[in-house]
């Protein structure tokens, strides 16, 4: 996607309140019906108005330090070192993930919606002539490099929007699959952001997720480590019948997962209405 968004693109955005469609006036979209008014900045609409370095939830608060590693997301200084710490050194690269999270949702054709995208890590995989991606994110630093590096890539099937798991803006069963890649474990109500998730989907529609799950790698093989780090740092790291637990409450079903060292990565179904 480019520095200017289209027409066309913009108009499949619904205000994360309401949900109901908006409309453009200039570089703003704004809702007929609750008024609010949401900003595009260099062609990312911008639906999160409230200032996070105020929240209450401490990943938000630490914003302006994502935004400023965006550039290393995606290198050697990164990635591998989260993954060998936390997962275990037998656990998947990046290239491996970027295949498993791929082939779950490899007969979708349509539109995904790639939650805490980053700089686009997966969507960009599997941006497609056949399969529209809507990328969401609260750091807007990683929105802006994912632009970047989509235009590089010559990728244009693939658009970035500022906005948060628990205010999807979209309406309604808008999409065919959902990717959810190293962020589940963040959010601060799993269910929460689950359903939110489920909502936008197809009934039948596919949820590939990576997160952590307590398996036997790294330091999350440890309880009072996993403990230690959902007390400090809000972290969840899912055992699997929690895990089936949270979807099924959610309406997803289906549940497949694969646990490698204490990595997780899973498939899931929304329930047929």
């Amino acid at each position: 996607m480019g520095a200017e968004a289209s027409v066309s693109e913009l108009s499949i955005y619904a205000c994360p309140v309401c949900k109901r469609r908006l409309r453009q006036e200039g570089q703003t979209l704004r809702c007929a019906a609750c008024s609010r008014a949401y900003p595009i900045a260099d062609g990312i609409p911008d639906f999160i108005l409230e200032e996070l370095s105020r929240s209450a939830d401490p990943e938000l608060r630490r914003m302006r330090f994502i935004d400023r590693m965006a550039s290393a997301y995606e290198s050697k200084l990164w990635y591998p070192v989260v993954l060998d710490i936390f997962g275990g050194f037998r656990s998947p690269s990046l290239a491996q993930l970027i295949g498993t999270v791929n082939r779950k949702v490899e007969s979708v054709k349509g539109r995904v919606l790639d939650v805490a995208c980053g700089p686009g890590t997966y969507g960009r995989r599997i941006a497609s002539p056949s399969r529209e991606v809507f990328g969401i994110d609260v750091s807007m630093g990683m929105l802006r490099q994912g632009a970047v590096y989509a235009g590089k890539e010559n990728i244009s099937n693939l658009h970035f929007a500022r906005a948060r798991v628990e205010a999807l803006p979209f309406e309604d069963g808008l999409f065919d699959a959902v990717l959810c890649c190293g962020s589940l474990h963040l959010f601060t109500d799993t269910v929460t952001a689950l359903r939110e998730m489920a909502r936008v989907m197809k009934p039948g529609g596919i949820l590939s997720v990576f997160t952590f799950g307590a398996g036997s790698g790294g330091v999350l093989k440890y309880r009072r480590v996993r403990e230690w780090y959902f007390r400090k740092q809000g972290l969840h790291v899912f055992e699997l019948p929690q895990m089936r637990q949270y979807l099924t409450a959610s309406g997803l079903e289906d549940f497949q997962p694969e646990l490698t060292g204490s990595i997780l990565t899973f498939s899931a179904s929304k329930q047929a209405a």
